[in-house]
């Protein structure tokens, strides 16, 4: 999840902040076009004038929002476009947030860290191929644990693995 900021502008006069409002999404919308449900829109600090929403975009998003009443009339809605790409960041940040380590066996498999770690355990293990049943064993880097069993057959023009 990834907090977004926003605030009303006055085009009249940018200094102006609107503390107190009630934003709400009405329109939210991912790159099918696909309405999805919007995060609320809270104000942080309080009578600040500073809204924030958290969300976690997969796909990219378009969201529209109504200020209310309270807005200048110019500046009563504001868009905003959420890119996926934005996952990135948490995910790089979680190396950090969840101290994961290529040394150690404590790592979250959602981050860059934890997806290294487990290409490496790949890369470094071991592998045994059973002719009579056709099953590749791909095994971690100790030899002991199965980290993915592949079946291969043959026919007279290629070998497949499913």
């Amino acid at each position: 999840m990834k907090t977004y900021w926003i605030s009303p502008a006055d085009s009249s006069n940018p200094l102006n902040t609107f503390a107190g409002l009630a934003p709400t999404f009405t329109l939210f919308v991912n790159e099918n076009g696909a309405t999805v449900i919007p995060p609320g829109i809270t104000e942080s600090p309080a009578a600040s004038g500073v809204y924030r929403f958290t969300y976690g975009a997969t796909l990219a998003v378009f969201g529209q929002v109504d200020w209310g009443a309270g807005a200048p009339s110019s500046s009563r809605y504001t868009r905003v476009v959420l890119d996926p790409i934005q996952a990135v960041d948490e995910r790089v940040g979680g190396i950090v947030n969840n101290n994961d380590s290529i040394g150690s066996t404590s790592v979250d498999p959602t981050t860059v860290i934890g997806f290294l770690k487990r290409s490496l355990e790949f890369w470094e293990g071991n592998a045994t191929f059973e002719k009579s049943t056709g099953t590749w064993l791909i095994y971690d880097r100790g030899g002991t644990n199965v980290i993915r069993t592949k079946q291969l057959s043959n026919n007279a023009t290629a070998a497949t693995k499913t």
